[in-house]
């Protein structure tokens, strides 16, 4: 299998199965990210074998978009949140052959030029779970996102007994068959807690990557709610650590 082609100024990561082991699909939750989603597949294409967006219920046309870049576009119908979008894409991302899933948000906070930092990580390391991690810098972030963020990671590193640096980062490589070992119930945003719990859970290993912190205009384009849904986060993450 050739390699694919570089994005321009990069060279590619090496996710042959013969030069390695790493075959890799990217996962693109989006509700309503039409002006963004067609660049983030285009720069994300080159760099993986598969790129599966789903629709999250959108009604500007996101899923068009993009499967014209390029994309395996899923689609849901209504809303149904970001845990629900991911697990509807797992019977697609298990019978693909891919060895790795790329996880990223389609609202245009994770950098495509960061992904070869996470498949670099995942080689070099053999980690299960690869967090892009940023610098959580709160004189760059809105100031309720800094307290999510900080909050997260400390409750994250408690539960799972390391040191977790961006527990709310959604910008993850996992390896396919632990993740798919995993009994997932998440419907919105606890999705990346439940996640890495149970993996640590299981005795799985995980590890860090830089990535940029990108926010638009000083605002981020999340549509999490800070304060609601870390709460809700917070209370799932117990039960995740403590439940059955």
């Amino acid at each position: 299998m050739p390699r694919p082609a570089a994005a321009p100024g990069r060279e590619p990561p090496a996710l042959s199965p013969a030069d390695g082991e790493m075959r890799i699909c990217a996962l693109i939750p989006a509700y309503n990210e039409a002006d963004v989603i067609g660049d983030l597949v285009a720069a994300v294409r080159p760099q993986v074998a598969e790129v599966i967006v789903v629709d999250d219920g959108s009604t500007d046309g996101t899923g068009e978009r993009a499967s014209r870049a390029g994309a395996v576009c899923l689609r849901l119908d209504p809303n149904r949140g970001k845990g629900a979008a991911v697990r509807h894409a797992l019977p697609r991302i298990a019978s693909g052959g891919f060895t790795h899933v790329l996880f990223m948000d389609g609202d245009g906070q994770h950098r495509p030029e960061d992904v070869g930092s996470l498949v670099d990580r995942a080689r070099a390391s053999g980690a299960d779970l690869v967090i892009g991690a940023r610098a959580l810098d709160r004189s760059r972030m809105p100031r309720s996102r800094h307290f999510s963020n900080t909050v997260g990671s400390r409750l994250a590193s408690w539960l799972v007994g390391q040191a977790v640096l961006d527990s709310q980062s959604g910008f993850r490589l996992a390896r396919v068959d632990r993740l798919l070992s995993l009994r997932l119930r998440s419907r919105r945003y606890e999705l990346e807690m439940e996640v890495l719990i149970k993996l640590c859970r299981q005795g799985g290993r995980v590890d860090h990557a830089p990535v940029a912190l990108v926010y638009h205009g000083g605002r981020a384009r999340s549509k999490m709610n800070p304060i609601r849904d870390t709460i809700r986060i917070c209370l799932w993450s117990l039960a995740f650590r403590f439940g059955p």
